[in-house]
């Protein structure tokens, strides 16, 4: 009895094993989970395995091991509810580094007030501190009362400040032949490509952007607290002299001078190389070191950095040059960069489709330029007026 049921069991195990190997095979790609559930990077070795796995996940027909592990630790974040859609959140780290990079290109984000947006609008109180003349911020006067003498009451004034997301988008096409051919390019790809180009499109609304879905920039005529100096009597066209920057000096609040500094365009420095100081019936110059030209010039001028850019306009216009206090100024972004992928966009031509998207804003935090107890009015932004 024992060595029949020995039998029967052993065909039964012989018969199940033949049914499975007419199974057809399906190419399913497993990934071991590489990281525990605390891992930024989600089990991910880096930026390309990430980018790999998704694409080698969409040609499999399903997630692999690692994905679905990671999309477990980031249940309820997802861009799409549907992995097999292309829905996949990029892992902090990665997030963080694509970030990163455009902090690194920009000018006005990594030194402005930055705050993270929890909703589409978040409103920020600010004093009204326009004119020190007879009392501060808006309305507080301080009196100097005699002995039994009756205190005087006097309140600030305060105003606020409404920053909403706007939205930066960028795509890109990739063939299937690239990708399988030449993975190991795609992450620096990602990283330097999409980095620069969003920090570019940001810095330019953070300086010069005119507020319709986008930020309202520093050197703009929006700016209700931007300073603009005048030029000298009979300044020919398209120059730039010592004097100007003395008096847009002038003009920085002084609390400001620590932390400002100089934006302009390229095309100024012919203009700021020539600049001299006079002495008697000559003078000397004040940008170029005393070694001269065999030097390298000065990178500051009044001590505070000058950045040249192409976000400034052309020389002798107006917003070619400026000084600025970044400090008072807000950024305020929503979830920072966000990526994601899908085979199916560009299905018929074999391309994945990958898809960057940024929310964010920018607002001078000053409702107006300051009238001091005594003296021109004064800013943390200050431009030169156009010398056409």
């Amino acid at each position: 009895m024992e060595d029949e049921l020995k039998t029967a069991i052993q065909e039964a195990v012989s018969s199940a094993v033949a049914e499975l190997k007419e199974i057809p095979e399906k190419k399913v790609v497993v990934v071991e989970d590489e990281g525990d559930r605390e891992d930024p990077k989600g089990g991910f070795k880096n930026m390309n395995h990430f980018f790999t796995d998704v694409i080698q996940a969409e040609s499999a027909g399903g997630a692999t091991q690692t994905l679905r592990d990671y999309s477990k630790k980031t249940a309820g974040y997802m861009e799409e509810g549907d992995l097999s859609q292309g829905g996949y959140l990029v892992p902090e780290e990665f997030k963080a580094t694509l970030l990163q990079t455009a902090l690194e290109e920009s000018i006005v984000a990594q030194r402005a007030t930055r705050i993270t947006m929890a909703s589409n609008r978040v409103v920020i109180p600010a004093l009204v501190d326009d004119d020190h003349t007879s009392d501060f911020f808006g309305g507080v006067v301080i009196y100097r009362t005699a002995e039994k003498g009756t205190k005087t009451v006097s309140n600030p004034v305060f105003g606020r400040i409404g920053l909403t997301a706007h939205k930066l988008t960028g795509m890109c096409y990739v063939t299937d032949e690239l990708i399988e051919d030449s993975a190991i390019s795609i992450e620096p790809i990602i990283k330097a490509t999409f980095g620069r180009a969003i920090a570019f499109y940001q810095d330019y609304d953070f300086l010069r952007g005119d507020g319709v879905n986008k930020a309202l920039g520093v050197f703009h005529a929006g700016n209700p607290s931007l300073v603009s100096v005048a030029i000298e009597t009979g300044q020919a066209a398209d120059t730039l002299l010592f004097e100007n920057i003395v008096k847009m000096w002038s003009r920085m609040y002084p609390a400001g001078h620590k932390n400002a500094v100089w934006v302009a365009n390229i095309n100024t420095f012919p203009q700021i190389a020539g600049m001299s100081l006079a002495v008697g019936t000559g003078g000397i110059p004040v940008y170029m070191p005393a070694g001269g030209i065999s030097g390298a010039p000065y990178a500051t001028l009044m001590g505070r950095p000058l950045l040249f850019t192409e976000k400034m306009a052309t020389v002798g216009d107006l917003y070619d040059i400026g000084l600025a206090d970044f400090s008072q100024y807000i950024v305020a972004e929503k979830g920072g960069v966000k990526i994601a992928s899908s085979m199916h966009v560009r299905f018929i031509y074999d391309e994945q489709a990958f898809r960057f998207v940024m929310r964010y804003d920018g607002q001078p935090w000053w409702l107006s330029t300051l009238t001091p107890k005594a003296g021109d009015t004064l800013s943390p932004f200050v431009t030169l007026a156009e010398r056409a």
